[in-house]
Formats: structure tokens, sequence, C-alpha cells
């Protein structure tokens, strides 16, 4: 069964819907976003994820210029790849994650 997460940018009102499957070799991912950077990460998504590159996030293709182009770094659609593949993998509960219902980043006493 697939795996969906939704990604809710308040901060450039941005919003995407990432759905991981599982594949042979590889993690199918569909990136849906109101955003033009967004949707181009999404296209080098959609050749595939495979295990290694949700595994190890420091080489893994996910988080490279090529395939993040102009997607800027605290954009949560990047993490929010991983949550859905891993999710789809068995890395993360789907039980705890449906109960948990979200995470949070909250801006905390701006001055």
């Amino acid at each position: 069964m697939p795996s969906t997460v939704r990604v809710c940018m308040r901060v450039c009102d941005k919003t995407c819907r990432i759905t991981a499957v599982h594949c042979d070799d590889a993690i199918s991912v569909e990136l849906e976003s109101d955003c033009s950077k967004l949707q181009q990460f999404g296209e080098e998504l959609a050749k595939g994820v495979p295990m290694d590159d949700i595994l190890d996030i420091y080489s893994s293709r996910i988080m490279s210029p090529e395939v993040r182009k102009n997607v800027c770094f605290e954009c949560l659609a990047v993490p929010a790849v991983f949550n859905a593949c891993w999710l789809e993998e068995g890395m993360i509960s789907k039980g705890l994650a449906k109960k948990s219902g979200s995470n949070s980043i909250e801006f905390d006493e701006l001055r």
C-alpha cells in the first residue's frame, strides 16, 4: 500500500504531497506541488529512488545538488521524501505515524 505524506510550508505558502510505493529494486516517488522548484525535484525523483539513497543521507541522490536544484535547504519537502520512503519500507511504523498525525517546526521567541 502506498505511503503518502503532505507538507505545508506556511513560510512560503506552498504545499506538496509525496507518495512512495515499493517496487522491485527501488522506491517509486511521486511528488505533487504548487511550487515549480518542487515540481522539478519531483521529476528527478520520478526516475526511482534506490534503497541506498534512503539509507545514507550523506551520499543520497535525493540530497545531491543535481537533483535538488533550486530547492532551498529549509524546505520541508526534502526530509518528507525520506519520511515517505521510510514509511513505505517499514522503517517508520505506519501505526505510530497515524497516531502522531504530524511533525512540526515552531518559531518560538522571535524578537
